[in-house]
């Protein structure tokens, strides 16, 4: 069976960890580890971690360094054969390793995209069969082949430990966007699995997410649109049209997001930046409506 190294990376998070870390240790899949990083969260989030002792693999920063640097040590540390990353907001649902193991044996992929099950309140407690009896996923000889609706979320990817590592993991500067440039990184890193039906996280909706701070995700677009501009991503100049189209989304969904918070200084500039690849996009998904995406296929767990 494949190890499990589940990282959870957590700041000022003592409303919600205990419920986080306890989805993990719920889980019935075996052969699994749970590290948590501490990003020198101000709050009791430290002490209530350590309440569980040697039931998890406690990492604190003495200073604030930031979600993807915690990410990173948490994979550094790590001794899994596959990350399963979650934010200390969210939760594992109760399935989520057991189908990932059962994808991992039939089809041997270095990534797994993942579905998110979003709540507000009390924390769900859903049935595997609310959601049928069997998976249904896609295949993608690259992650950059993905033709099927996913919702990126450092909660919803699954990465083989060294294939993460090869890429340089998540880019200590760009969060949030940290999903988007960290997926173009590992647009070509090998087969990728994408569960099209049943989530195995559930994202916690609050006032502190931080799909609310607007004009940081224009930012941070920003340099991942300026990334691509000076090549920094793999794939090479063959493969530019691919990635454009991939980036074109989430920069035209962050610059309408912008234009409707009122930033309309900032959206423009972003506009004069990205509008090549927003293009392409539009294109892109125009053109895929004449085309068949790649199969669904049924997966029994």
């Amino acid at each position: 069976m494949p190890k499990f190294s589940l990282i959870i990376a957590c700041y000022k998070q003592e409303q919600f960890i205990r419920e986080t870390v306890d989805s993990a240790l719920a889980l019935p899949y075996p052969d699994k580890e749970i590290i948590v990083v501490d990003d020198a969260s101000p709050d009791r989030t430290a002490q209530i971690l350590e309440e569980y002792g040697d039931k998890i693999r406690l990492i604190k920063h003495e200073k604030n360094l930031g979600a993807n640097v915690g990410r990173n040590e948490g994979a550094a540390a790590a001794r899994g054969e596959f990350l399963v990353f979650l934010d200390g907001d969210d939760l594992y649902l109760p399935w989520a390793l057991d189908l990932y193991a059962r994808i991992i044996d039939l089809k041997q992929p270095k990534i797994i995209l993942c579905r998110l099950l979003f709540f507000q309140g009390p924390v769900p407690t859903p049935q595997f069969d609310d959601f049928g009896h069997s998976v249904q996923v896609a295949e993608y000889d690259a992650l950059m082949h993905k033709d099927h609706r996913y919702r990126g979320s450092a909660s919803a990817i699954v990465v083989d430990r060294e294939v993460f590592l090869q890429v340089g993991g998540f880019t200590k500067e760009i969060f949030p966007s940290d999903i988007d440039d960290l997926t173009i990184k590992l647009g070509y890193s090998g087969k990728t699995i994408h569960i099209l039906s049943h989530p195995t996280t559930a994202y916690r909706i609050h006032d502190n997410n931080t799909v609310h701070q607007i004009g940081r995700f224009v930012d941070t677009m920003s340099m991942v649109v300026h990334k691509e501009k000076n090549g920094e991503y793999p794939g090479g100049p063959s493969h530019r049209f691919e990635r454009y189209a991939f980036i074109g989304g989430p920069v035209y969904y962050w610059f309408t997001r912008a234009l409707r918070d009122g930033l309309y200084r900032r959206s423009l500039k972003f506009l004069a930046e990205g509008w090549s690849l927003m293009l392409v996009s539009i294109w892109s998904h125009l053109t895929l409506k004449f085309k068949h995406h790649h199969p669904v296929e049924s997966i029994n767990l």
